[in-house]
């Protein structure tokens, strides 16, 4: 099951929310904790947290800036950023920025919105003239075959909502606010338009590594290695069988001549190397990264949370071929479609390297 064979792969899906528990406010409310002010020497935009370093915004917000200060609503505290990406044909931009403890992180929805769904649109109309908090603006999605490929909106808004997240009841992201159709020499026609969350997704899948990686304070990437920690949960890489059957409390289901113990009710596997865990495996749905990956999650979330990975394997895994993708330090298991995260690997840092040749 701990074989490898390479495999390229494409990333394509899309990361879904969900519904918080009665009593709280509705999700579409609660998007707010996302927002940020987009501030650069041209004027400002809004933007929302897609990612723990990552801020999606309209294109031409950031294009051409020469610095960018993101301020975030939601833990009051403004940082430098840098652009990590400007498409112009659907004027999205990303911007790579370390998200503060506090900051809420929108998904995109799973599919296309249908024309009359609700919609609300977030973001910082004519900056902080109106209000100093981030605005609210009710909708309608008014059509979703246009000419060039964006949402038409009938809602309000100003200049300053731009880059601002266009979201549905349960608080998805369908599209991202980026402007007003306009008729011509008939001036504005009143109605809005936002680029696809669909196409956002896609985009997303393409910024480069580095870009996605950690920001420290001054926006400046730093690191982009997965930090999974140095195991899963009490079980470290190092210790020994004695030190993880402590750790567990509980001995092992079964052991093999190659070094795997399990814990069969803890849907946990070790191989063990010389008297010390250098690879642990779980299928526990409780398990999580240090970025709260964890089974059920998708490509695309770990996209967002980790970059693209160093590469991706078939794993002869108990018999059947499943997709793997490699980090340093961390294997995740893809099946499905949407592809899902259904078991994840916390490997020695080398790994990477001697695999993705």
């Amino acid at each position: 099951m701990r074989h490898l064979a390479l495999v390229l792969i494409a990333i394509v899906t899309i990361g879904v929310t969900s519904i918080p528990a009665l009593g709280q406010s509705p999700p579409y409310l609660m998007a707010k904790q996302a927002l940020v002010l987009v501030e650069t020497s041209a004027g400002t935009g809004s933007g929302f947290a897609i990612a723990p370093n990552l801020v999606a915004t309209a294109c031409h917000v950031v294009k051409g800036a020469a610095g960018i200060r993101i301020h975030f609503w939601a833990a009051k505290v403004q940082l430098t950023a840098r652009a990590a990406m400007c498409n112009e044909r659907y004027d999205i931009g990303f911007v790579a920025v370390q998200v503060p403890e506090g900051t809420t992180i929108l998904r995109f929805a799973a599919g296309a919105p249908s024309q009359g769904e609700r919609i609300w649109v977030w973001g910082y109309p004519l900056g902080t003239t109106i209000a100093l908090e981030p605005s609210i603006a009710a909708g309608m999605i008014s059509a979703t075959e246009t000419p060039n490929g964006f949402l038409a909106l009938d809602v309000s808004g100003a200049p300053g909502n731009s880059g601002g997240p266009v979201v549905n009841e349960t608080g998805e992201v369908v599209g991202i606010l980026v402007g007003a159709w306009n008729a011509g020499n008939h001036g504005s026609t009143g109605f809005k338009y936002a680029a696809p969350a669909t196409t956002a997704a896609k985009l997303l899948a393409e910024v480069p590594s580095p870009a996605v990686g950690q920001a420290n304070g001054n926006g400046q990437p730093t690191s982009n290695g997965v930090r999974p920690a140095e195991g899963i949960g009490a079980v470290q890489l190092g210790m020994t069988p004695a030190q993880v059957q402590e750790a567990i409390g509980l001995p092992p289901s079964s052991h093999s001549a190659s070094g795997w113990y399990d814990w069969d009710s803890r849907k946990l596997s070790v191989r063990f190397d010389r008297g010390t865990a250098v690879v642990i495996y779980t299928e526990d749905p409780t398990a999580a990264t240090a970025e709260a990956i964890h089974l059920g999650s998708t490509d695309v979330d770990l996209i967002k949370a980790y970059g693209a990975p160093a590469c991706a394997s078939l794993l002869s895994f108990s018999g059947r071929a499943t997709l793997g993708w490699v980090y340093h330090g961390m294997v995740l298991f893809l099946t499905g479609s949407p592809r899902q995260i259904t078991a994840l690997a916390v490997v020695p840092k080398g790994f990477a390297t001697a695999v993705c040749r």
